[in-house]
This record gives structure tokens, C-alpha cells and sequence, in this order.
């Protein structure tokens, strides 16, 4: 079986040998990448800067980046930048923000159809990244500062995107739980800060968390598409190196375990119980680690599945997610309340059972497909390729989804094992009610 596996995954990587990333900087601590596919009509540009999370900026931060793309100095008002953007075939540029390890990511992305399939031979490219470097450098203002009546609406925005996080119950759960096993690192805060410090921003505020970003934080620029994005290079290096950047370093540390793990209920108006289990490793075999989590919790084969939903009917759902980079290991649940403990204490069994040596060839290959099968849909879209590349610079591993792929296929069953036995349960969280609601 794993032999199959291999030869499966070699004829793929030969098809796919074109998909290497080429990266340069082109201004203090701006990095420019592109990734060229003749297979996609569609081109996604993305400028993304980060820096270590930080609660008191959070929210200004993400607010900065969605007055930009609003509007620009050429397309000063909303609905112009909206037309000019479906002239171009539908293109869109709009606000990113998010959090990856004990960073916040924020930036701008683009989705436009590539130049070759324009009727008229428009050049799309170029035209793109044209709006998009004005945003970023010729905002509209108002005073010196950016318009009032802007950061209003987009202050919504963000506490919108806070609110939405607080109303799935599966995503309050988790963020809640990686909160208090990220107690007092930046991991710890929600990417787009708090409701409160969201509604007391201001303009200025915004203006200030604007001019910080683009001249202090680290950017990378992706382009993935069939274009070449030589212009593009050319004219974000071009903008960039008309300002001046003092581009600041940053660390992402492994999450410390606590002395004795953590258990904490929380109860709100919720029909089904949520359940997060974290764990803790010091391991550095982070290849080892991805297959702990396969075999565990991340096939419709794996122990979690099989045994605590399937077999004995504990849970909904039942997954684990690895963040090796904080060095954490997640099992997410939805259960019924009185199931709660039952259902830890098997989630705590079956990872066990991966300690002792309890799992069979067989769910070494379930694992070694899935690592397969995943390494190759990443190139399905240009937005999955942006993805594992921004991810993969910014914990400075650069490779591409295949080269990941076939170290992961050479793991052997002693580095599983004692990968799992690094895994210490660091908290426990349980969102439930006795009282029906929205659940999410």
C-alpha cells in the first residue's frame, strides 16, 4: 500500500514541478513572491504585514485596512473604486486580517481574471496592481487623517467580524480555549482586538495604526496565477521604495504547559455543548506530530472518529487540528451535556492508545493518502497556493505543498509514538447550557 502511495504522489509532483515559489525583497522587509501556473484564469495578489498581536492595536489595525480599500486618490469614493472594479471583469480588492500563531496578519487581497482571457487584450494585471498600491499610499483623507464618516462605518465592520466570532458557538469555543492555553503570550488575543476598543476608535487612532504598519511591519507580497507579475514586482517596488521603513523583528515561541492542567465550564444559552481539549508538546519533530494528528483525529478513519463518534456515539463531531509552530494539539467536540466526561475521558484514551502503540499499518496509510490527497488539492486554487505559502514564509519553511508531502510519507511508527507521547494535556474547555438557544 505505501508503495502505491509513493508512486502516486511522484507522478503528481512531476506534474506540478512548475509551482515554485520565487521570492526577493524589494524594499526593507518587503518580500515579493510570485508563483506562475499557465493552468488558472484567475490571478490573486495579496500584501500582507504582520507583526507580533497586540490587544491594544488589534482592532486599529484591521479598521486601517478596511477604510483603505474603500476608496483611493484615483477613486476617491466608494462606488467608484466599486465600478472601475467591475469594469474589470468583477474584479475584487478587499480588507484581509486574521491570526497565525502569536502574530496579527492584516493586508489587503485582490481576485481578478488574468490578462490573457481580457477581451480587448486590457491589462488587468497591471491595472490591479495599480488600485492597489494606491490604496495602500494615496488614501483618501480628510484633515490630514482619514474621514470621519469612513472609520465609522468600518469600525462596524470590525465589531461585526467580533461579534460573528462570538455568535458560532464553535468558534467562540475555540478561541476562547486557545485563550487559556495561550494565557499572557499574543496567542492569546482575538485577531481584531475587542468590541470595546473597536467602538472607542478614531479617526486619528486608525490614521496612526495606518502609518505604523506600513512603515515598521514586515510585509510579504504573493502573487499565484498564469501571469508572469513582473509589472507588478516592478510597481510595488516602485511604491515601496518611495517611503521609509524601519521593519521590526519578531518571535513566535512555543506555548509554556502548565503546572496542572486547567479545567473551565463556561454556560450560556446554547441546545448542544461545546468541548475543547488542548494539548502540549515540547517535540520539534513537527513531521511526526502531523501524523499523530491524521491518525488521531484528522481522517474519517481516525481513532477519534472511529471510536468516540462513530463507535460509541459521544460526540457530533470530533477532530483534532495542530499548531506546531505554539506547539499545541486541539480536539474539538460538540456534545451532549451529559456525555461531557465520558467524552474526555475517551479523548484522552485514544490518545493514549497512539502512545502505547495501538494503531495499525493500515492507519499509517489512511494518513500518508490524506497527506497525499491534501498536499495536491492546495494547488486547485490560487488562493490555496497563497495560503500554504504565506503560512510556510512566516514560519520561515519555505517548501513547496509536495516537498511536505513526501518527508511526511518517510515517517516512521518510533517517531509517531514518540511524538505522542511528547502531547500533555494542558486545558480543558467546555461552553454548555441547560437552556436552548442559537446554536450555531
Amino acid at each position: 500500500m505505501v508503495y502505491l502511495i509513493k508512486i502516486c504522489f511522484y507522478l503528481r509532483k512531476e506534474k506540478y514541478m512548475e509551482n515554485v515559489i520565487n521570492r526577493k525583497e524589494i524594499a526593507p522587509g518587503v518580500y515579493f513572491s510570485s508563483v506562475t501556473d499557465s493552468r488558472y484564469k484567475f490571478n490573486n495578489i495579496s500584501v500582507n504585514f504582520f507583526n507580533v498581536l497586540d490587544e491594544k492595536t488589534a482592532s486599529a489595525n484591521a479598521a486601517a485596512f478596511c477604510v483603505l480599500t474603500t476608496a483611493n486618490s484615483q477613486y476617491p469614493t466608494y462606488k467608484q473604486l466599486k465600478n472601475r472594479l467591475l469594469r474589470l471583469y468583477g474584479a475584487s480588492v478587499q480588507p484581509v486580517f486574521g491570526k497565525r500563531y502569536d502574530l496579527q496578519t492584516i493586508g489587503m487581497s485582490a481576485q481578478f481574471l488574468d490578462d490573457a482571457y481580457a477581451l480587448d487584450g486590457e491589462a488587468i494585471t497591471a491595472a490591479i496592481t495599480d488600485i492597489m498600491t494606491d490604496c495602500l499610499f494615496s488614501p483618501v483623507l480628510e484633515n490630514g487623517i482619514f474621514p470621519e464618516k469612513t472609520v465609522e462605518l468600518e469600525k462596524q465592520t470590525i465589531i461585526d467580524r467580533i461579534e460573528e466570532m462570538i455568535n458560532d458557538k464553535r468558534s467562540y469555543a475555540v478561541n476562547k480555549a486557545v485563550s487559556l492555553l495561550c494565557k499572557g503570550e499574543p496567542a492569546e488575543y482575538f485577531s481584531c482586538g475587542t468590541v470595546e476598543k473597536a467602538r472607542a476608535l478614531t479617526p486619528q487612532d486608525v490614521y496612526d495604526a495606518y502609518k505604523n504598519v506600513i512603515t515598521t511591519m514586515r510585509c510579504e507580497i504573493i502573487c499565484v496565477g498564469s501571469n508572469d507579475f513582473k509589472q507588478a514586482e516592478e510597481k510595488f517596488a516602485k511604491a515601496f521604495g518611495e517611503i521609509t521603513r524601519a521593519p521590526a523583528g519578531f518571535t513566535i515561541t512555543r506555548s509554556s504547559l502548565k503546572e496542572q492542567p486547567l479545567f473551565e465550564t463556561e454556560t450560556m444559552s446554547v441546545s448542544q455543548s461545546k468541548m475543547v481539549l488542548g494539548f502540549k508538546t515540547q517535540s520539534d519533530d513537527d513531521d511526526a506530530l502531523s501524523m499523530v494528528q491524521k491518525i488521531y483525529g484528522g481522517t474519517t478513519s481516525s481513532k477519534l472518529f472511529r471510536n468516540v463518534r462513530e463507535k460509541m456515539s459521544l460526540c457530533y463531531y470530533c477532530f483534532a487540528s495542530l499548531n506546531s509552530e505554539k506547539g499545541m494539539m486541539l480536539v474539538q467536540c460538540g456534545v451532549e451535556n451529559e456525555n461531557i466526561e465520558k467524552a474526555r475521558d475517551e479523548i484522552i484514551h485514544q490518545l493514549d492508545e497512539i502512545k502505547n502503540g495501538n494503531f495499525t499499518d493500515e492507519d499509517i496509510n489512511v494518513s500518508q493518502v490524506t497527506v497525499t490527497n491534501n498536499s495536491n488539492t492546495i494547488y486547485d486554487s490560487v488562493g490555496g497556493v497563497e495560503n500554504w505559502y504565506l503560512d510556510r514564509i512566516i514560519r520561515d519553511k519555505v517548501e513547496t505543498p509536495t516537498q511536505y508531502a513526501e518527508r511526511l510519507l518517510g515517517v516512521s511508527r518510533e517517531r509517531i509514538i514518540e511524538a505522542a507521547n511528547s502531547l500533555v494535556l494542558d486545558t480543558v474547555y467546555v461552553l454548555t447550557g441547560v437552556e436552548k438557544g442559537d446554536d450555531q
